[in-house]
């Protein structure tokens, strides 16, 4: 009886009894890499916060010269905020671009005021207005010999197109038709002629 109970006793024990060995699963070579293991290579990365001195070389149009004082400002406000050189790059960018739209806007603006005095002095002129622009053509040319841009300065100003203008550079065309005489040194030398020549009463 005891025989049978060891020999029922050995039959369920298991330690000795072989386990059966779990193998790792084959992973690919390529698999794709995860959030936590990735590659085992550490990626070095930017400090955060303010860096000790700002670039904006990449950021600044070419061409365009800053001034020494704005960028110090900037990079201080940039600095307070503790943005990373990116972020005050990005800053930049905007500021410039801002910056572009309200002066394409001005110039825009400007360019209908200019336009405008256009057509009012058209309107005023009506039908004289081929002859006084005529006149004061004439007037132009005269000053043309001393100030060789006035139209130049006209134009980019703007200034050609006001009635107040115009209507002197009439009566000034008007003076030079009526006696030429009067613009004989300005045409000869780069001196106007002398004031007694255009006012003769006066004591200048």
């Amino acid at each position: 009886m005891a025989e049978e109970t060891m020999t029922n006793n050995a039959g369920n024990d298991s330690t000795n009894v072989p386990q059966p060995v779990t193998e790792p699963a084959n992973i690919p070579a390529d698999a794709a890499e995860t959030m936590l293991g990735g590659t085992g290579t550490t990626t070095e990365q930017e400090p955060a916060g303010a860096p000790d001195a700002y670039d904006f070389k990449s950021t600044i149009p070419e061409g365009v010269e800053v001034d020494e004082t704005i960028t110090k400002e900037f990079s201080d406000l940039s600095r307070s905020m503790n943005l990373t050189n990116e972020q005050a790059n990005q800053m930049a960018a905007y500021g410039i671009k801002y910056g572009q739209q309200i002066a394409d806007a001005v110039k825009a603006q400007y360019s209908a005021e200019v336009q405008r005095w256009g057509e009012e002095a058209k309107a005023e002129l009506g039908a004289n207005l081929e002859k006084t622009l005529a006149t004061a053509g004439a007037g132009i040319e005269a000053i043309e010999k001393v100030a060789p841009g006035i139209r130049q300065a006209l134009n980019e100003t703007g200034a050609g197109n006001r009635i107040e203008v115009i209507r002197a550079m009439e009566m000034l065309g008007q003076l030079v038709q009526a006696d030429p005489g009067k613009m004989i040194n300005a045409g000869g030398t780069s001196a106007p002629a002398p004031a007694q020549t255009w006012y003769p009463n006066s004591k200048m």
